[in-house]
């Protein structure tokens, strides 16, 4: 089952000094932290905030080809975790079909941003990331709890 979830904060995992975009289920209160590079932070970021770059970024240049190819992102899921990695897919619809691309979880969000598209988890990526069952994640969600991520968007655009 898909559980639709939206950007909730950012934040940064302590233990590896790195950025995170933590997603919350839109009906429930599980969340899922998604490690990300700082260039792919900075994007989010922009876009999260509503800053319009002087050049297009990227993941800007993907949503134009995107658009310009008559495709439209119907939508993201986060579908699998395998040895700590979180495994995304886009679902493009073109014409008649369904296309479906499999990318960094991060590219997965940023475009999803940039075109208004939903994103979705699998139920069994939630409940492994449960806390308890693992007690990495348990040390991360709790240290992740205590920071002040309000401002977090705005260290990446300094």
């Amino acid at each position: 089952m898909l559980i639709q979830v939206e950007v909730a904060s950012f934040a940064v995992d302590p233990g590896r000094n790195s950025p995170l975009i933590i997603l919350k289920e839109i009906s429930g209160s599980r969340t899922l932290p998604v490690p990300i590079g700082p260039l792919e932070a900075s994007a989010i970021a922009i876009e999260s905030l509503k800053v319009v770059p002087e050049k297009p970024l990227t993941i800007d240049l993907a949503r134009i080809i995107l658009e310009q190819l008559g495709g439209v992102l119907s939508r993201v899921v986060i579908y699998d975790m395998i040895e700590q990695s979180l495994q995304a897919r886009l679902q493009i619809a073109h014409e008649n079909s369904m296309i479906f691309i499999d990318c960094r979880p991060s590219d997965a969000i940023a475009l999803a941003m940039r075109c208004s598209t939903p994103i979705f988890v699998s139920d069994s990526v939630l409940e492994k990331n449960i806390p308890g069952k693992a007690s990495e994640q348990e040390k991360l969600r709790r240290n992740i709890s205590s920071l002040d991520t309000t401002e977090f968007g705005r260290y990446f655009l300094e």
